[in-house]
């Protein structure tokens, strides 16, 4: 096992349709990376992240017995949720993160390969406040909105391979 894999948090993908759900599983262990579950709802997902300290769940928007919404809310600490969604808006809430069909494969998995080597979702309060102030310098010099400038931050970074933080505070200094 390379050093990547052990620092790894495990993937579980709840899909409704097997078919796309081996396929995911088929591209993200092509990629190295370790699925450890598979399964079509919700609350099989929960209780596989029950089993866990950390982990990244990829899913479909909508699963049989809930929205990908609910699930990020119910998970454990450390979890973080990719939602598959056909409706055409890329969308970043706490610990979710959804992602539009069809996939950008490259996109995809770079958003999975940040999730599954950080603690993405849990920072400290001075971490949030770094980021939100870089976001704040994006919105008034770039014309973004914190959207569009929160998906900067997030693209860059892994364009890059600095962390976030490292490179919210970059923006700050460039442009003082």
């Amino acid at each position: 096992m390379g050093e990547r894999e052990r620092k790894m948090k495990d993937i579980i993908i709840a899909y409704p349709n097997k078919e796309v759900a081996l396929r995911l599983r088929a591209l993200l262990v092509g990629e190295g990376f370790r699925v450890s579950h598979i399964c079509a709802l919700g609350s099989s997902a929960l209780g596989a992240a029950g089993e866990k300290d950390a982990g990244v769940i990829i899913c479909a928007s909508l699963l049989r017995d809930m929205g990908a919404g609910t699930l990020a809310e119910q998970l454990p600490a450390d979890f973080d949720v990719v939602a598959l969604s056909k409706n055409g808006k890329t969308e970043y809430m706490g610990n979710l993160i959804t992602l539009t069909l069809p996939l950008d494969r490259q996109e995809f998995l770079q958003t999975v390969a940040v999730l599954v080597s950080s603690n993405f979702t849990r920072r400290k309060e001075a971490d949030e406040d770094l980021i939100s102030n870089a976001k704040l310098v994006l919105m008034n010099t770039q014309d973004m909105t914190e959207l569009q400038a929160h998906r900067f931050l997030q693209k860059e970074s892994m364009r890059t391979g600095l962390k976030i933080t490292d490179l919210a505070q970059k923006i700050i200094n460039d442009f003082r």
